[in-house]
């Protein structure tokens, strides 16, 4: 008896290639590459408890307190009273609590929360790179068809210098948003060839997650790529006489999803509604920074040269293939000015004030996104992504060449209340990869054609060049300096590192030119590598598995060398000590009664929230969309002025230097800090004699000059014509109680008196009662509140409540119950309709 052969895959006839891995696992190989390079990358993050200290990592742990003090109170921090005199917490999106009404938001949480075990601070952000890497492999394979080309396009997007740097910064919620991204794109494109109910679900969830993070700006330019791709393919089927009612249903589509995903997080958009007119993105500065500010800055919205401070230069497109060629950015340094040290720094010579890297996308990538383009230059896709790079740049390029950027800022919505123009150079970071997995693919159906002489000659000269390129770097490299050298000398230093001695200005010249040479070698050296793989693959002289290896590793080596040079890791214990407080904090608690401090580090107030971890509320902070108001205060009056102290009820000053100035008396000598008492300062609420009405302006000006007694006088924008008693002696407020957005204060008047309170005054939420009585509140000395009190003993009570947040989330829990509602009925159905042939589902 035979035995019968077992069935077997068949062997690859000539000229085929045996699958390294086999066809059903690839896609889950190509994840699994994704995150076992994000596991090495970032692995001291993962593996050694190390973290990151960024400005943004160490704002966001400064209110854990503020939030755990709201969740045993049973309150959603609504309010927060430790920065700036108080200011909308949520509304302003500095933080928020547990949205346990949004049960789409709370799954998507719990799934990102299981790489917290990796690492509990930054760990969930991780789950949001690799799904960033997912959705561009899914996308990019519907497009291509091809897998091995989908992971390098995934691997280029996800390791890109300028998104993966996000998380280096603390700049989470930008990748947190962007991760979708590329799955709304497959998602409209799968509508607009087929509709399909449950396609549409699934969108309106992509889009309500992209909500969530509530990075609005990264929002807009998810629904710019959007519009601009409807806008091209719209001018397309109009010039070709097609049927354009199929993109009208597609945008109604995308519209219909937008408003019901908006709704899933009615209470938080709501809330910035209520606040965005009150806002520095929302309201005009009452003096403009610059004369060419003061001209093209537009009503509603950000002072224009604070919006385009970070503009990108059109020079810096040099950083697309050498990434030092501006100096780079934040980047080890080792040399005799530092005794031969390592020391982290900043080096970039741009225009913008700094950055942590410039925007690499890896030189290998953009060549090949070139060459995709240009083989490809008829497809549609291309075509507009073409056309969406060459936008985004010139919107980038903001004040260096507005001629793009200022019809944007003055006429789009919405856009005049963003800053950074060069952010929007994120679409140029996912774009360019796709197109690189265009030329890839263009190479790969060409294989066997480079054998002509003609080709194989054009394929020596570029590798000749290359390889002579390399070779000027490595022994010549003075030639690579001078060159460097015409562009960027001495002086091209001297506006960011001021004037430092001769000898110190020769070593950093020389320090930034050596990064340049390297560059050029490592740069040269990878193309020369990933372009004579792809000349030995067309001449069939590797195989297709030894080329996607060579590519895919030149690719990644190339990112990675330049995306790990900002990356700065601290033991976790290092954050922790941030954290211990320090002993002028301990200093402070001593004192119980109701105050604030400002500090001053080198004359100069920090951008620092840490403070607010002892719950020590400060006059000052660190938040990207603070109110309009209180930045007129520091603009016109400024927070050097020690009238502006009293109104803010700041009674002590935080200082590293010494200070005799009156009426400064120094009651703690710290290790580090000094502190300092205000001996004029005010209580955080107190009577005055009268009102004046004036202008915002001249209050600010009165201000500015210290030109009248707080206790006497309080100035108001609007006259509340209502008759005010001087208060007499026995006026007083008996007791207070401050909580996190609510007060409560007994007080004693001795006729109509005005009650003047520390206070932000903020129209929106804020009511106040007398004795349960509603009662008005009114805006005094520009920033502040005042409420009159009538004569007698009463207890005023204030409370935030915003109309906005508590409609939004009876908005969001029922919406949420619909579309999961929906997505649960589409999905059993579709389970029903599956035959049962007693094969598993494929």
């Amino acid at each position: 008896m035979t035995k019968q052969p077992k069935d077997r895959p068949a062997s690859p006839t000539k000229g085929e290639e045996r699958e390294l891995i086999p066809k059903r696992y690839q896609h889950a190989a190509a994840i699994g590459i994704l995150l076992l390079s994000l596991l090495v990358f970032f692995n001291e993050i993962i593996f050694s408890g190390k973290t990151f200290l960024a400005e943004d990592n160490i704002a966001s742990h400064s209110f854990d307190t503020l939030l755990k003090d709201a969740e045993a109170q049973g309150i959603f921090p609504l309010w927060n009273p430790y920065i700036f005199c108080g200011m909308p917490a949520y509304g302003s999106l500095t933080l928020g609590g547990e949205r346990l009404f949004d049960i789409s938001g709370q799954i998507l949480a719990y799934t990102a929360s299981v790489f917290r075990l990796a690492n509990s601070d930054v760990g969930w952000v991780l789950f949001y790179y690799l799904l960033l890497g997912v959705g561009t492999y899914l996308f990019v394979f519907q497009k291509l068809q091809d897998k091995i080309v989908a992971t390098l396009v995934a691997l280029a997007t996800i390791y890109s210098t300028y998104i993966i740097i996000w998380i280096m910064t603390g700049h989470n919620t930008k990748i947190a948003v962007i991760a979708f991204f590329p799955f709304i794109f497959y998602l409209v494109e799968q509508l607009l060839n087929e509709w399909k109910t449950w396609r549409w679900l699934l969108l309106i969830l992509c889009f309500h997650f992209i909500f969530i993070p509530a990075h609005v700006q990264m929002i807009f330019y998810t629904y710019f790529a959007l519009g601009v791709y409807g806008l091209f393919l719209l001018v397309r089927a109009i010039r070709g006489k097609q049927e354009w009612k199929a993109l009208a249903r597609g945008a109604g589509a995308i519209v219909l999803a937008s408003i019901i995903a908006f709704s899933m997080d009615a209470d938080k958009y709501l809330s910035v509604l209520e606040y965005n007119p009150y806002s520095i993105r929302g309201m005009n500065p009452i003096v403009s920074s610059t004369q060419t500010a003061e001209t093209k800055t537009v009503e509603g919205g950000l002072d224009y040269e604070y919006a385009t401070n970070w503009s990108f230069s059109p020079g810096e497109m040099m950083t697309f293939l050498i990434p030092s060629w501006y100096g780079f950015g934040i980047t080890e340094y080792r040399g005799p000015l530092t005794d031969n040290r390592p020391t982290q720094l900043a080096t970039y010579l741009g225009p913008q004030p700094f950055t942590h890297a410039p925007q690499y996308m890896g030189a290998i990538v953009l060549i090949l996104a070139i060459i995709g383009f240009w083989r490809n230059r008829k497809e549609p896709f291309v075509q507009f992504s073409g056309i969406l790079i060459v936008v985004s740049l010139l919107i980038a390029f903001g004040k260096e060449f507005p001629l793009v950027y200022d019809l944007m800022y003055r006429y789009v919505p919405m856009f005049n209340k963003f800053r950074v123009p060069s952010m929007i150079l994120v679409l140029v970071q996912i774009f360019v990869p796709i197109l690189a997995g265009y030329g890839v693919k263009s190479f790969l159906v060409q294989r066997g054609q480079a054998t002509s002489p003609a080709a194989s000659k054009t394929w020596k000269y570029i590798l000749g060049g290359l390889a002579a390129v390399a070779f000027v770097s490595l022994a010549v490299p003075s030639v690579i300096k001078g060159i460097w050298g015409s562009f960027f000398g001495l002086e091209a230093l001297s506006p960011k590192f001021g004037n430092q001695p001769p000898a110190v200005m020769n070593e950093l010249h020389s320090f930034i030119s050596n990064l340049v040479v390297t560059d050029v070698l490592v740069v040269s050296l990878l193309l020369l590598v990933a372009f004579g793989a792809i000349y030995l693959y067309l001449k069939k002289s590797i195989r297709l598995q030894t080329f996607a290896v060579i590519l895919v590793l030149a690719v990644v080596a190339d990112l990675w060398r330049v995306s790990s040079q900002p990356m700065e890791t601290h033991p976790q214990q290092q954050l922790d000590r941030l954290f211990t407080p320090p002993d002028y904090v301990n200093f402070l608690k001593q004192d119980t009664t109701a105050y604030r401090v400002l500090e001053f580090i080198n004359g100069e107030p920090p951008y620092n929230n840490t403070l607010a971890y002892w719950r020590i509320q400060s006059a000052y902070g660190y938040q990207g969309a603070k109110m309009r108001w209180y930045q007129d205060m520091v603009d016109v009056a400024g927070l050097q002025n020690p009238l502006v102290w009293s109104l803010m009820n700041v009674k002590y000053i935080i200082k590293n230097q010494p200070d005799s100035l009156a009426p400064l008396l120094l009651v703690y000598n710290g290790a580090q800090m000094r502190v300092y008492h205000n001996t004029a300062h005010l209580p955080r609420a107190y009577f005055v004699n009268r009102y004046e009405v004036a202008s915002g302006k001249e209050i600010l000006e009165k201000i500015a000059a210290m030109a009248f007694d707080p206790r006497d006088v309080a100035f108001m924008v609007d006259d509340p014509k209502h008759p005010i008693d001087p208060p007499q002696a026995d006026a007083r407020v008996i007791s207070a109680r401050y909580g996190i957005q609510d007060l409560e204060l007994r007080v004693n008047a001795t006729g109509n008196n005005l009650l003047v309170l520390s206070e932000t005054y903020f129209p929106v939420g804020w009511k106040a009662f007398i004795d349960g009585t509603p009662t008005d509140i009114h805006r005094v000395n520009y920033l502040f509140r005042g409420v009159i009190i009538p004569p007698g003993e009463h207890t005023l009570t204030m409370k935030f409540e915003p109309t906005g947040f508590y409609l939004g989330k009876n908005i969001s829990l029922a919406v949420n119950i619909l579309v999961l509602g929906a997505i649960g009925f589409f999905a059993a159905r579709q389970f029903r309709k599956q035959p049962d042939t007693g094969q598993p589902l494929s």
